[in-house]
């Protein structure tokens, strides 16, 4: 008798086209995946509050900006998924190989130019002015995080593989796995535990960066398995084509730079507001540590929009690619609201566990009195939050991104950024009306996508090559490689 395995309560023939049990099957492994890495990253900041305040201080600062150097590159990568959540929709599985190939060529380049940027970083970082002694420790993070950027964006480029094709369970365990090694190895690395040298910051730096190597390790022998290689020629398609690249640089390079400019954004209102002191920077980064408890496992319900409208689109089918995106929706704010709810009335239960001999009470006292105010602005922010990112996910899914990357930037950069820089810099104002804005920054993102969505111009994009469809070739043994 054949076991029945959880995964089988999610089966894609059961769910129709644009229902919430097609939503949910391939959501769920995602918000598990989101949800390990958000409780590993709330875990490493508990672990450096712990440690000392300047750790505590550093640890967003350092953090953010090295995710800022990798964002539009992961952006871009990323974008794999989309050509190949397309292809498989179009059952062209030859081109989901090609696409998986030329997703790796550009992780490659990527890293290398993340890790020659590294100088640059750094000079912002001096630019901003925070303390010495937390400065010290920022740029110590940041360059360890950039030098090694290449690994996050080859496995970005690997997952894609199972997530774009609808199987997002592979790329949970993988995460699962990655993000248990990397909290135990944090833990060893920053306090010197079981014979590791005591590092500090530069402790959980490192060990994020050998969890990822794992990960990426894994990915590679998963991807590499003779059914695949029998049914996609995973092997075989390794030749470089400039047509499969220019299309993922033309489509994925919008959606790169989208993110990037949205994530550039959002560090320098970090690294702003650390003008106002350590006990304002030290709030914002621990509410920003909690706001990923609700934002990273929503931010999984709109990765899985994008695939399915993406292999919605590739088998030409919009009306379900409009379904899929209004529950993704009501599935993403009704959890952001949930946990906006819990933030605003337990602020205490979600503080709690920053506490320890690294910080002084008096420190903790004025943190918590910022941070609890800020944790109800978060409530209002995670419902806007769930709009914007599931409907841009969707427009991107539908291979519409400039009109994402021309929003983010003026958004971003004609509003945001000015405002945040002038309460702080030039009015100080305070912590308060900088979070304010960032509010009102995310609504007027929550307006803009769906009245785009709603337009129906993203149904006229084609990303896909015009190639026909091709039967699955054999093992890479047993045939020479083709040029595709």
């Amino acid at each position: 008798m054949k076991k029945l395995h959880l995964k089988d309560l999610f089966v894609l023939e059961r769910a129709p086209a644009g229902g919430y049990r097609e939503l949910i099957r391939v959501a769920t492994p995602l918000v598990m995946s989101t949800a390990s890495y958000t409780i590993m990253h709330f875990i490493d900041r508990v672990m450096l509050t712990r440690y000392s305040d300047i750790t505590a201080a550093a640890s967003s600062g350092g953090g953010i900006l090295s995710f800022t150097f990798l964002s539009f590159f992961l952006g871009v990568t990323g974008y794999t998924n989309t050509f190949v959540a397309q292809y498989h929709g179009a059952r062209n599985k030859r081109m989901v190989g090609v696409s998986v190939w030329h997703g790796l060529y550009l992780a490659a380049i990527s890293g290398l130019i993340c890790f020659l940027c590294r100088p640059a970083g750094v000079a912002v970082l001096r630019w901003i002015g925070h303390e010495p002694a937390v400065l010290e420790a920022e740029i110590l993070y940041f360059d360890i995080m950039v030098a090694w950027a290449f690994v996050p964006l080859v496995n970005s480029a690997l997952s894609s593989f199972f997530s774009g094709r609808g199987d997002t369970w592979t790329p949970l365990w993988v995460n699962v796995s990655t993000a248990c090694a990397n909290i135990a190895l944090n833990y060893a690395l920053i306090f010197g535990r079981w014979g590791f040298p005591e590092l500090g910051i530069a402790g959980a730096a490192y060990a994020t960066v050998a969890a990822s190597m794992a990960g990426m390790a894994a990915f590679a022998v998963l991807v590499t398995r003779p059914r695949w290689r029998r049914e996609y020629a995973v092997l075989s398609h390794w030749r470089f084509r400039w047509p499969s690249f220019s299309r993922l640089i033309r489509f994925g390079g919008p959606s790169g730079l989208s993110f990037g400019l949205d994530i550039a954004a959002f560090s320098l209102f970090v690294l702003l507001v650390g003008r106002l002191g350590k006990e304002a920077l030290i709030a914002s980064n621990v509410t920003l540590s909690i706001n990923s408890l609700a934002f990273l496992p929503m931010l999984g319900v709109s990765m899985a929009t994008s695939i399915l409208v993406g292999q919605h689109i590739g088998a030409a089918n919009p009306a379900a690619a409009v379904d899929t995106t209004r529950r993704g929706v009501i599935l993403a704010v009704g959890y952001m609201t949930l946990m906006g709810v819990l933030f605003a009335l337990f602020p205490a239960l979600f503080f709690a566990p920053f506490r320890g001999e690294g910080i002084s009470d008096e420190l903790f006292s004025q943190v918590y009195h910022y941070g609890r105010w800020l944790l109800v602005m978060l409530a209002l922010l995670g419902v806007f939050d769930g709009i914007q990112t599931t409907v841009s996910g969707a427009l991107k899914g539908a291979g519409d991104t400039w009109f994402p990357m021309l929003v983010h930037a003026a958004v971003s950069w004609l509003m945001f950024v000015p405002g945040v820089y002038v309460m702080v810099s030039v009015l100080h104002l305070g912590i308060y009306w900088a979070w304010a804005w960032f509010v009102l920054y995310v609504l007027v993102l929550a307006i803009v996508f769906p009245v785009r969505f709603r337009s129906g111009r993203w149904k006229l994009i084609e990303i896909k090559e015009t190639m026909p469809v091709q039967p699955p070739v054999p093992l890479v043994e047993e045939a020479e490689p083709h040029e595709v």
